[in-house]
């Protein structure tokens, strides 16, 4: 497994990120840009030479014990990503302090997506530009990184994507999580399938220090990224306790139909004080 490695300064905190399924870096290449400053941001490159989840786990585990002393201060990963975090904090769970886990399925999936058995079994109509298209929006409702999906998904080879999506849709939740010792923040889009609310549900309950954060009005892949700014404003926020200014009036400032990190709680608080609001405008007008 490849590493990319954004090392500006000595003794800085390390934040890794792992990509998602037929992703690669250009995932959070936004996020890098701001991240580096104040840590050091390492990207494992799920390549060629994927195989499945639980070597891909060791390969990073390793990787850490070798450079880091084998712990690190953030492990976040997206979909197959997460799926490996989760695998590397079950074999090491005080691997990281704090973790971010977005839209990662905890149980086996039995229905395939279309475009992923296209991928597979029809990996030259896959790689037709037009129709990887159709596929990437059968994934992602908006044009994240539409362009650099299909530059990436022509590298790949067929056993490759196999590999990747057999890996996350075979996925089961590992044992021993209840002795991972990090903070965890479990982010889930409120658009997106129920199978991965329930998989937030699943990991919420058996991790001690996890929290879910619904993320409002996102569909999958909409944090990092469709939204890197929110991203790292949840960083700086939730794991070096900064900008709260910054992200209070950022929230009075987002359109209606762009979503806020928050926890459930917090946003059936918010409505209600926005209900409030609207009764009173309204009587005042009466």
């Amino acid at each position: 497994m490849e590493f990319k490695q954004y090392i500006n300064k000595r003794n800085k905190p390390v934040f890794m990120y792992i990509h998602g399924e037929c992703l690669s870096t250009f995932s959070f290449k936004i996020e890098t840009k701001e991240l580096k400053k104040d840590f050091t941001v390492i990207l494992p490159i799920i390549g060629n030479d994927f195989k499945d989840i639980e070597s891909a786990a060791d390969e990073i585990i390793a990787f850490i014990d070798k450079k880091y002393k084998g712990h690190i201060a953030v492990l976040s990963g997206f979909s197959l990503g997460g799926q490996i975090a989760i695998n590397i904090l079950s074999k090491r769970p005080d691997f990281c302090d704090h973790a971010i886990i977005e839209e990662a399925r905890m149980e086996p999936m039995k229905i395939r997506n279309w475009s992923d058995l296209v991928a597979v079994y029809a990996n030259p109509l896959a790689q037709n530009k037009l129709f990887n298209s159709f596929m990437y929006y059968t994934k992602f409702n908006k044009d994240f990184a539409e362009k650099e999906y299909y530059q990436n998904f022509k590298q790949l080879s067929k056993d490759t994507v196999k590999n990747q999506l057999e890996a996350t849709y075979s996925f089961t939740m590992p044992e021993n999580l209840n002795q991972v010792t990090c903070q965890m923040a479990i982010m889930v889009g409120q658009r997106v399938r129920k199978a991965y609310k329930h998989s937030a549900d699943l990991l919420h309950e058996q991790v001690p220090n996890s929290h879910i954060f619904m993320l409002m009005n996102y569909t999958h892949g909409d944090f990092s990224l469709g939204h890197p700014e929110e991203f790292i404003r949840f960083v700086k926020s939730w794991i070096q306790k900064k900008d709260k200014q910054q992200r209070k009036a950022a929230v009075k400032e987002q359109p209606a139909d762009e979503g806020i990190y928050m926890p459930n709680w917090k946003h059936i608080l918010l409505r209600l004080k926005e209900k409030r609001q609207k009764q009173k405008q309204l009587s005042e007008r009466v």
